[in-house]
């Protein structure tokens, strides 16, 4: 059995490279899921307002965009491994500035350079590290397992910090969240990082954002653009649960459970998305879409703890069939093209530009409606923005 599990989920061979960053992003990954649910409630709570959340986010992405291409002239010059290591420490620092924001409200303007800092110095490099490491033909496996071991950490990630919440507080989550970040950067370096430096330039990372050309195409831009739509479920679906349930532990129990599924399913579609051809992968990516199009249109009618988990599982499942085909084929063009930290410099633009803009017409959807029309605007938003992923398979 347990070679039948290996020889279709898993790589048979896994360099060591890859096996340290498995590590790093599960213990990051466990830290980071007993907050994440309730970091946009937490914000929502202190200014009692969803307007004043979505402009948090507008203003981190929109400055996550700017600085991005700095990130990864950082990770050119010194180390994939290097810059995730840098990034941490800011990450940590994040966090305990937040955990101030109650008795200090303009330690937010702090928390945003800080969270900007984190993200700059550690999504280019991480994405470069796994494309670099990871073996052409086995990307999608290798992104099901890394997936899979991640997610099935942060099962309990979740429930842990809906307990801390209800125990201790805020200040108590994200002073644990700190102490375990810390720890994740220990296997980074259990090898020496084997790394040449070169140039690596702002304004061409900018003039592949807007005048694609070569490889780094219009329709990609599109797709990945689409990563926007994350936001909403980011920001928006964890307060709309929170107003349902009103008790964090629950929630965390919830989102534990959509878990269990999700990390099973992705290593089916992780399969799937190695060894199916191009039009293979266009059917598994359209029918993710129609999927998640569906989710989103069904999050407004939630009522009740068990409508919030078969929603949540809907939409967690779906996103595994958009993200798998859409993911696998940006590390493959950066190895195409001898370019990954350029491509994934691409990817994470386009992303940041998606967040940044949908996080901004949120903003003005709660400024314009309030109670039902707007969690129905608010969804109807990001079920339509997420059709921008089609634009993968489109022709050129």
């Amino acid at each position: 059995m347990s070679n039948i599990f290996v020889d279709h989920f898993l790589m048979h061979r896994l360099k060591r490279e890859i096996s340290e960053l498995y590590a790093t992003i599960t213990i990051k990954d466990f830290a980071f899921s007993m907050m994440a649910l309730y970091e946009p409630i937490f914000l929502f709570k202190q200014f009692n307002s969803i307007s004043v959340v979505f402009l948090f986010y507008t203003i981190v992405y929109g400055m996550y965009f700017i600085f991005l291409p700095l990130g990864s002239k950082l990770a050119a010059r010194y180390g994939f491994e290097h810059c995730m290591f840098y990034s941490i420490p800011f990450a940590i620092f994040y966090f305990l500035t937040l955990s101030q924001v109650p008795g200090h409200k303009e330690l937010i303007i702090l928390s945003i350079f800080l969270v900007t800092a984190y993200k700059i110095l550690f999504w280019p490099a991480y994405h470069a590290d796994f494309a670099h490491y990871s073996t052409s033909g086995y990307r999608g496996r290798a992104l099901s397992m890394l997936s899979f071991v991640s997610t099935f950490s942060t099962i309990i990630g979740p429930i842990i910090g809906g307990y801390i919440l209800s125990r201790f507080g805020f200040e108590v989550l994200y002073l644990t969240v700190s102490i375990i970040s810390l720890a994740s950067i220990i296997p980074l370096f259990t090898t020496k990082e084997q790394f040449q430096p070169h140039i690596f330039s702002y304004r061409k990372a900018l003039e592949r954002i807007f005048t694609p050309h070569d490889h780094y195409k219009r329709k990609d831009f599109w797709a990945y653009f689409g990563f926007g739509e994350e936001i909403i479920g980011a920001v928006a679906w964890p307060i709309f649960i929170f107003l349902i349930i009103e008790k964090y532990y629950l929630m965390g129990i919830i989102i534990g459970i959509s878990t269990i599924a999700l990390s099973f399913i992705s290593l089916y579609v992780g399969k799937l998305s190695d060894t199916l051809d191009v039009g293979g992968r266009k059917k598994l990516l359209y029918s993710g879409e129609a999927l998640r199009f569906i989710s989103w249109f069904l999050r407004p009618f939630a009522a009740n703890w068990l409508g919030v988990l078969l929603i949540d599982v809907l939409s967690s499942g779906s996103k595994i069939g958009i993200n798998y085909p859409l993911m696998t084929s940006a590390y493959n063009k950066g190895d195409d093209h001898k370019g990954f930290l350029k491509y994934m410099t691409f990817f994470e633009m386009s992303l940041a530009m998606g967040k940044m803009l949908i996080s901004f017409f949120a903003l003005i959807i709660t400024l314009l409606f309030a109670g039902y029309d707007m969690w129905l605007s608010l969804f109807s938003l990001a079920g339509f923005w997420s059709l921008l992923f089609i634009c993968k398979y489109k022709k050129a």
